[in-house]
């Protein structure tokens, strides 16, 4: 009996973080790229043809390949012959092992629907990319693997499979991501990072490394939307540690921080303030830094900075009584740190009322509104 179950595609995480070639080749990027002249539509690809593919990826022996699926959504996907045994006696037969992909959601380019690795396709079965599934030939899928004098590669359906001569172009407005592998050199520190300290602070860490290890970049706080400066630089005995000193208007906050080395993902470290001493961590924008199998991902949205407690009768901001009218200035006379709010309403509030009253939060200038319900 062979010991491949084919009908199921196991979806896993992927393993410790990597800012590599392939992580970098987002949604955005498979569109851009998908309608230049460096890619290459295809109706077909055999096993010989992969072989003769560029290697354009340092980090895969496999081959880069897009796809835009039969519902019009973005994958990238690095594809590979292989030979596998089956259980017990019996001669190798060849696959294609699907060593990676990753499927955009086409309304949302920073969205990854599924994601996979280390599957393998055999003959007769197709993968459908927006769902993550192996299916049987006929069943859906965007490609097929058929079997004759080689095993060839379909898109089916409205599904296009396309090949590259060279890489999409990195985007500029990017923030600069870290060196593939486990060796840190100065630049890995460079970056954007969500910074949280004790549990009191919060904010967006910009950091620039020169060529002599030296950093500079700025800090915003998400208290109060300002921004420090910040300098320092990479340690002189260490590569993976870095001195920070971010300038606050009438003292100063020290940080020593040491570089994750796998996947490079994040920075922890301690943070001094007035003479005391406390933990921090800083997570790397679009960085995933968990182990094989779990996905963790860096806070999306800062503490709740301002609250609005509803209720049927009366609004209360800042622990003043206010009316509907009344909500949306006071809210702008707190902008500096109108960062989130939260709106606390009772089961007995109605809802035209409600919608009143986020209206009137959105109108103040808040850029995070999260609702929740009191007893």
């Amino acid at each position: 009996m062979n010991k491949f179950a084919p009908f199921c595609l196991v979806v896993l995480a992927t393993s410790l973080a990597r800012a590599d070639q392939f992580e970098q080749i987002d949604g955005k990027a498979i569109r851009e790229a998908i309608k230049g002249a460096d890619a290459k539509p295809l109706e077909r690809l055999t096993m010989s043809e992969i072989g003769s593919m560029p290697n354009l990826l340092k980090e895969s022996r496999g081959t880069l390949l897009l796809v835009k699926t039969t519902k019009g959504n973005l994958v990238r996907l690095l594809v590979m012959p292989e030979l596998r045994k089956p259980e017990g006696e019996g001669e190798a037969y060849p696959v294609f092992l699907l060593e990676r992909f990753d499927t955009f959601d086409i309304e949302d380019l920073a969205a990854r629907m599924v994601k996979g690795r280390e599957i393998a396709l055999f003959p007769g079965f197709g993968v459908d990319f927006d769902t993550g599934q192996i299916v049987p030939e006929g069943k859906g899928e965007d490609l097929a693997l058929t079997s004759g004098k080689e095993l060839t590669l379909l898109p089916k359906g409205e599904a296009k499979l396309f090949a590259l001569t060279k890489l999409p172009p990195a985007d500029p407005s990017k923030p600069p991501q870290p060196t593939p592998g486990r060796a840190v050199v100065a630049r890995d520190f460079a970056g954007r990072y969500r910074l949280f300290a004790n549990g009191q602070w919060s904010g967006t860490l910009d950091l620039a490394i020169d060529k002599k290890g030296e950093a500079s970049g700025q800090f915003r706080s998400d208290a109060r939307q300002v921004v420090y400066p910040v300098s320092g630089a990479v340690a002189a005995d260490a590569p993976n540690k870095l001195n920070l000193v971010v300038k606050f208007p009438r003292s100063r906050g020290e940080f020593e921080g040491y570089l994750w080395t796998e996947g490079k993902g994040a920075i922890a470290g301690t943070f001094r303030l007035n003479d005391r001493t406390f933990g921090f961590f800083a997570v790397r924008e679009g960085a995933r830094f968990a182990a094989e199998g779990v996905e963790v991902a860096a806070v999306a949205n800062p503490p709740e900075a301002l609250v609005v407690a509803v209720t049927k009768d009366q609004i209360t901001f800042d622990a003043k009584p206010l009316s509907v009218d009344q909500l949306a200035d006071a809210i702008k006379a707190k902008a500096e740190a109108a960062y989130a709010v939260a709106i606390k309403a009772t089961p007995d509030t109605a809802y035209d009322r409600l919608q009143r009253v986020i209206a009137a939060v959105q109108a103040g200038g808040a850029v995070d509104i999260r609702l929740s319900v009191q007893p």
